[in-house]
């Protein structure tokens, strides 16, 4: 019987350009659908599922007595049940190696775009040809302190950027040992501490449920009225309902987002009028140069695992344990 992969995220056509290597050892079936009990019903015959954003939930690892592996396009896996596919010796593998220069560089823009008002200052000259210097035009990097929520590999990569700026770094993440930052320059501190002292917050930890609606309320009010809020990690570890009203109150000078916790966002979503707000379509991650880094990537997760090898970045190693 051939191997069958389930791939999820239809309009996504994941690793479409390998597919004739993919299709030599594995049926592909791509399911249309988001919801789980479908899912499950597709995966009950699945040796392997590839997903990206897709939910995969106990009920789906469960329902696939054949499964080996869940390969995920792309770094987070904050998707996939974890526990559920340990439990039942799937391995998932992910691709994080492929864009943290990637993601770090769309985070900078984001920053300098906020710190110089470019889309501001780009609509007002469609409208008006030119404008004269004022007031609101911009502010310098150099002497500003960005504070850094997730020193892993993205939060070091925008570390290296903002250095290069001439600005101070400041960092919260209790799995980092600071010695092993030392050369960054960077200073690790509280996170009170950071959203008190930073005019810039950039949030590159992973989601999980003690990140998640880790920046609501209490912690924005603490933030400078001038500060600036990134976020191109995941958009369910900034309270939403919290940061709208903080930037329609004026309790933070503006954000940065190209993460949500809910995607696509609807045509009437209240961030979308926002002057000092930059709105991108979780693009970070994407250049063509990171593309193909993480189709390869993904190719070789799904090899290794219908091949009964290792993939080069398992995510639940107690799998291999006996």
């Amino acid at each position: 019987m051939k191997l069958k992969i389930l791939r999820t995220d239809a309009e996504l056509n994941i690793i479409e350009q390998y597919m004739d290597q993919v299709s030599a050892v594995a049926h592909v079936a791509t399911c249309e659908s988001y919801d789980a009990d479908e899912i499950a019903r597709q995966a009950a015959d699945a040796d392997l599922i590839l997903t990206c954003y897709t939910e995969i939930p106990a009920k789906v690892i469960n329902a696939a007595p054949r499964l080996k592996g869940i390969v995920k396009y792309g770094v987070g896996t904050n998707n996939i049940d974890l526990e559920a596919a340990t439990r039942n010796k799937v391995m998932v593998a992910n691709c994080p190696d492929y864009g943290s220069d990637t993601v770090a560089d769309h985070a900078f823009a984001l920053l300098i775009s906020l710190a110089r008002r470019i889309p501001e200052l780009d609509r007002a000259m469609r409208q008006e040809a030119w404008l004269w210097p004022r007031e609101w035009f911009g502010l310098d990097l150099a002497g500003k302190t960005l504070g850094l929520i997730g020193l892993g590999r993205i939060g070091r990569c925008m570390a290296r950027r903002a250095r290069g700026f001439g600005m101070e770094l400041i960092a919260v993440d209790p799995y980092v040992d600071p010695g092993e930052a030392g050369d960054l320059g960077v200073a690790f501190t509280s996170l009170d501490e950071l959203l008190e002292r930073a005019d810039f917050i950039s949030i590159h930890c992973v989601l999980t449920p003690e990140t998640r609606g880790l920046v609501g309320r209490e912690q924005l009010k603490r933030m400078k009225d001038t500060a600036f809020l990134i976020d191109v990690s995941r958009g369910a570890i900034v309270d939403e309902a919290a940061l709208i009203r903080a930037l329609k109150e004026g309790w933070i000078a503006g954000a940065g987002f190209d993460v949500f916790e809910h995607e696509p966002l609807a045509p009437d979503y209240p961030l979308l009028g926002m002057d000092n707000v930059i709105l991108t379509p979780h693009v970070a991650w994407y250049t063509r140069e990171a593309f193909e880094r993480v189709e390869k990537d993904t190719l070789n997760g799904v090899l290794d695992i219908l091949a009964g090898r290792t993939p080069k970045f398992l995510k639940n190693v107690e799998v291999l344990e006996e």
